[in-house]
C-alpha cells in the first residue's frame, strides 16, 4: 500500500488533544519537538518504504501526522511481514528499487533483519546505502543493534518504547505490593529474552521470586498461542501475585487470548505497551503512548531528510514522558482498585 501526506499547516510537532498524566518524567537529551519548516508544495515527496511485522498501529498514525501537520511532503509505501521475517529481504531489494530516501523499520525483528547488529553486518545482506529510522525496538542495546544510544556509528537510529524496568517496577509497588512476579515471553524474540534478563537482575536486587514462562512451540516450531491459558493457569496455581507481560511481538498479536485467560484466573497483570489495555485485559501498566512513539520516530526521519543529519549524529531515545493507565473494568472484575495515590496522577480507563 502506497499513501501520500501533503501539507497542512506548520505547527509544532507536540502530542495533540488531552494531556496524559504522567507518573513519572525522565529526561531525552536531544529531543525537543520543534515544527519542521514546511516544504515547497512543487517540490517531490520524501519516499518512505515501512517495514511493519505485524499490521499498521497508532505508532503509524503518530507517524503520519507528524508529517502531515508540519507539512512535509512524504510518500509513505507501506508493507508488512505479517510475523514472517523471511519476507524481509524481498522487501530490501524493493526499496531500493522504489529508491526509497529512508526505511523504517517495526519492532526488533524487523530492524535487526534490515539492519543487522553492530559488528556483524554484511552489506550483501544488510541495509548500509539507506537511512533506517526504527520505532518500538525494546532494548537496542540489549537485542545488539548498536552499542551506544548516542550515536549508532552507522546509518541507523530511532526510537524506543519501553520504560526502563526499574521505574516499571516502581510503578507496579504503587498500586500493590507483591513478592512473586510472573513473567510469559517468546523465547524466540531477542528483546523479550533480554527483557527476561533485566528482570532476574532486578528480581535479585530486590528479593523477588520471579517465575519464568517461555511459551512452547507449536509442531511447526512456531510460539504456541494455544498454550497461553495452560501457561497462565500453571501461574495461578503456583500462587502467583502478578503476571508481567513485556515487550514482547508475539504475546501482543495474542493479547486478548493472554490478558483474558489471566483474568479468568483473576491474575492480575501488569502490561509494559500500551496495546494490552488500550485493546486486551491488563489491569495497569506505565507505558509510551504509541501515537507519540510514532510522532518521535517521524521526528528523527525528518532531522534526516529535511535537515540533512546524517542518522550517526541523531541519539536513540524514548519519549520524556510515560503513562500510567489503570483499566477500572478489570479492577472491577478482580476487585483490585488502585490506592488513592495512583488515583492522583494515573489514566483510569474504561
Amino acid at each position: 500500500m502506497t499513501t501520500a501526506t501533503s501539507a497542512m499547516s506548520a505547527t509544532s510537532g507536540t502530542p495533540r488533544g488531552p494531556r496524559r498524566r504522567a507518573v513519572l518524567r525522565v529526561a531525552a537529551a536531544g529531543c525537543a519537538w520543534l515544527a519542521t519548516p514546511a516544504l515547497r508544495a512543487s517540490q517531490r515527496p520524501y519516499r518512505i518504504y515501512m517495514m511493519l511485522y505485524r499490521g499498521q498501529s497508532a505508532v503509524e498514525q503518530g507517524f503520519r501526522d507528524y508529517f502531515a501537520v508540519n507539512g512535509i511532503p512524504v510518500e509513505l509505501i507501506v508493507r508488512d511481514v505479517a510475523q514472517d521475517i523471511g519476507k524481509v529481504p524481498q522487501l530490501v531489494a524493493e526499496a531500493r528499487a522504489r529508491r526509497a530516501d529512508l526505511i523504517y523499520t517495526w519492532g526488533t525483528p524487523v530492524t535487526l533483519a534490515v539492519a543487522g547488529r553492530a559488528g556483524a553486518i554484511d552489506p550483501a545482506i544488510h541495509v548500509t546505502d539507506i537511512p533506517v529510522v526504527f520505532t518500538m525496538v525494546a532494548s537496542p542495546l540489549g537485542s545488539g543493534l548498536v552499542t551506544s544510544l548516542s550515536s549508532s556509528g552507522r546509518n541507523v537510529t530511532g526510537a524506543c518504547h519501553v520504560v526502563p524496568l526499574a521505574q516499571q517496577l516502581s510503578a507496579i509497588r504503587a498500586y500493590r505490593r507483591v513478592e512473586r512476579i510472573a513473567v510469559i515471553y517468546n523465547p524466540a524474540e531477542p528483546n523479550s529474552v533480554q527483557n527476561v534478563a533485566e528482570w532476574r537482575a532486578l528480581a535479585s536486587e530486590n528479593h523477588l521470586r520471579l517465575v519464568e514462562k517461555p511459551v512452547p512451540p507449536d509442531a511447526k516450531g512456531q510460539p504456541d498461542a494455544g498454550a497461553l491459558p495452560r501457561l497462565v493457569a500453571n501461574l495461578s496455581s503456583a500462587a502467583t501475585q502478578l503476571l508481567y507481560i513485556g515487550p514482547d511481538s508475539f504475546l501482543a498479536a495474542n493479547r486478548k487470548a493472554l490478558t483474558m485467560a489471566a483474568l479468568a484466573q483473576r491474575l492480575p497483570t501488569f502490561a509494559a505497551t500500551e496495546v494490552y489495555l488500550r485493546d486486551g485485559k491488563a489491569l495497569f501498566g506505565l507505558v509510551s503512548g504509541y501515537e507519540s512513539v510514532g510522532r518521535l520516530t517521524a521526528h528523527k526521519a525528518a532531522q534526516i531528510l529535511v535537515h540533512r543529519m546524517a542518522p550517526a549524529a541523531i541519539p536513540i531515545e524514548t519519549l520524556a514522558r510515560f503513562s500510567y493507565l489503570v483499566n477500572m473494568s478489570v479492577a472491577d472484575q478482580l476487585q483490585l482498585y488502585p490506592p488513592l495515590k495512583v488515583i492522583n496522577y494515573a489514566e483510569l480507563m474504561r
